[in-house]
């Protein structure tokens, strides 16, 4: 799902956790109102690939690191 730059950009910013691979292309973020969420990001928009739990499974795949167990719980 094609989320708009600036949306992406005010969720990352509200993030109570974020992690980002080596090439800062794929961002797990945890945040208050939407939980985690698994994003790509472009250069003019961000792309949801995962929710929830999908979000916390499929960032390994993607190179991005998993935040401390007292942050995921």
């Amino acid at each position: 799902m094609k989320t708009e730059m600036a949306e992406f950009l005010r969720l990352l910013g509200e993030a109570a956790a974020v992690g980002v691979d080596g090439t800062r292309q794929y961002y797990l973020l945890r945040h208050l109102e939407t939980g985690w969420r698994l994003y790509q990001k472009g250069i003019e928009a961000a792309f949801l690939l995962a929710e929830g739990e999908a979000a916390l499974y499929w960032a390994p795949e993607f190179k991005v690191p998993l935040p401390p167990a007292e942050v995921a719980g």
